[in-house]
């Protein structure tokens, strides 16, 4: 997952639009900050992916910038095409008989014995995709709008050269890129969020994880839902746009979107505790400087604790706890329910949750699921206050037996640990309603040291000349004898952005070492 935020001038104390990218990622994603330019062609800033230029890239240049968050479009869709009884590789499509075609590829390889050898194999296709499986009657095919599409960089690279809204979505109109939420803000004040999918005009109800029967070519489909139709929120009321991977009816609570008007093969409407919790934060709020941002985007808030700690506590206090489980309610009900790095109570109540999600049936972890008709107020409760309790005096002992304290700091537990960086740190898993997004693994100490989510930030104010902070983690470099190895990662442990140089006279200033390829100019 990631987050993504856009604010209009009149939310902003500059009166000039900001943009918040916030990728979630793992911590060996190969993410490389750069700032690349080519005279006259090329001025932008933003996250590289080591080994796939242009392949997924959020930044800015002079003019406008944009964010990406995931979104989960339904691409392909498989149908079964009747096989032809009287002939073997062929099919019944417009009730005649059609050859399969086939396809053969040679590679070459090295054997065990050091030798060279070949080998061929064989695949299947119709005019309309692959064939993935032949089952007596009937032959599958996988048609997908992905396929063959090969344009995805070059449409990144006349993202990053556009100077103007219109220019943008013009580019966006390409359609190389099958999917991503974009949100978007520019130098003239707008802002924009584009559910971003390649979908599949179907001629029928969508069949999920089953095929369609295929009895003619009118079955299958043949075009894409055009681009005018997907959501596309510009400028709108409350001057916010926020995307936290969930599907893009409650972009803007002030205008919430017309499903009626949408393509039916959407995902479902959904919106989970930390996208409520960013919209908590955005809604009906006051101007932000872009440094105010910087520290809203860095709340410490566990919505789901928030939720659920109130009910949590009646159920064991009303089991009458005694010695150990007694001392953890005492803790639970001083806890500020948050993942402060400060904050005691919240490794009690992660060790909890992870149990009680183990015992129950996730449909019933809350007293009340989310639903469209209350989306800012669930899911809220605890669904089963019997297993709730037997999970958390499990939790009490699960403390003990990794020596945890009770009342433990959630930094003693939450660390930044890379390199010579040891550095306790706010933030929890997504799962638990933390727009801190981080997730964790234990170290051979027993604590936990993060290694997904939150790694990448980048926060930029569009004036005449782009002002930006931003913060890399896990460090411009993999190599640990490498000097950049984790000389950000403190700096991002407390919640500390760096200056981004963007003019020539910023990195004039902050140059560490020049290099030009080549050979020397005389």
């Amino acid at each position: 997952g990631s987050n993504a935020w856009a604010f209009g001038p009149e939310r902003t104390k500059s009166g000039h639009a900001m943009l918040l990218r916030n990728p979630h990622l793992a911590w060996d994603a190969g993410y490389y900050e750069a700032h690349v330019v080519v005279p006259g062609v090329l001025d932008f800033y933003g996250d590289f992916r080591i080994g796939g230029a242009f392949g997924i890239i959020g930044g800015f240049n002079r003019r406008l910038g944009w964010a990406t968050t995931n979104n989960y479009p339904t691409y392909s869709q498989v149908y079964a095409l009747q096989a032809d009884p009287d002939h073997e590789d062929r099919f019944i499509l417009d009730g005649a008989s059609q050859p399969l075609q086939e396809r053969r590829t040679t590679v070459e390889y090295r054997t065990d014995a050091g030798r060279s050898a070949t080998e061929t194999r064989s695949t299947w296709w119709t005019p309309n995709g692959p064939v993935i499986l032949r089952d007596g009657a009937w032959i599958y095919i996988l048609k997908d709008p992905r396929d063959g599409e090969w344009r995805r960089g070059e449409q990144f690279l006349h993202m990053m050269q556009a100077s103007s809204l219109d220019e943008w979505l013009a580019d966006m109109r390409w359609r190389a890129h099958p999917s991503s939420n974009f949100t978007y803000a520019d130098a003239d004040g707008n802002i924009a969020h584009l559910y971003n999918a390649l979908l599949p005009l179907l001629p029928h109800e969508s069949t999920g994880d089953t095929a369609a029967i295929a009895r003619t070519s009118a079955d299958i489909w043949q075009k894409y839902v055009p681009f005018d139709d997907l959501p596309l929120y510009v400028n709108p009321k409350g001057a916010y746009v926020q995307q936290e991977n969930d599907t893009p009816d409650y972009t803007n609570l002030n205008v919430p979107m017309d499903r009626d008007t949408m393509p039916p093969n959407l995902p479902a409407p959904r919106l989970r505790p930390r996208s409520q919790l960013a919209l908590t934060l955005l809604h009906d709020g006051p101007k932000l400087s872009l440094e105010e941002m910087v520290v809203l985007k860095h709340t410490h808030r566990m919505l789901v604790a928030e939720r659920v700690t109130d009910e949590l506590i009646a159920a064991v206090r009303a089991s009458k706890p005694k010695g150990q489980v007694a001392k953890a309610l005492a803790v639970l009900e001083k806890w500020d329910r948050s993942a402060g790095a400060d904050s005691r109570g919240g490794n009690l109540f992660e060790v909890w949750a992870d149990r009680y999600t183990e015992t129950i049936d996730t449909a019933h972890f809350f007293r009340e699921p989310w639903t469209p008709r209350q989306p800012m107020a669930t899911p809220v409760g605890i669904g089963s206050p019997t297993e709730a309790v037997a999970a958390f005096s499990w939790a009490v002992e699960e403390m003990g037996r990794h020596g945890w304290a009770l009342d433990g700091k959630w930094g003693d537990v939450h660390r930044v640990i890379r390199g010579d960086v040891d550095e306790p740190v706010s933030g929890c898993p997504p799962t638990l309603g933390c727009f801190r997004a981080l997730s964790y693994e234990e170290t051979d100490d027993g604590r936990l040291a993060a290694d997904r989510g939150d790694g990448w930030v980048l926060a930029v104010e569009f004036g005449d000349v782009p002002r930006a902070y931003s913060v890399l983690a896990y460090g411009e470099s993999d190599q640990p004898d490498s000097p950049h190895f984790a000389d950000q990662a403190a700096m991002f442990a407390h919640e500390h952005l760096k200056t981004v140089a963007f003019t020539r006279d910023d990195i004039d200033r902050t140059a560490i070492r020049r290099y030009r390829p080549g050979p020397p100019t005389p």
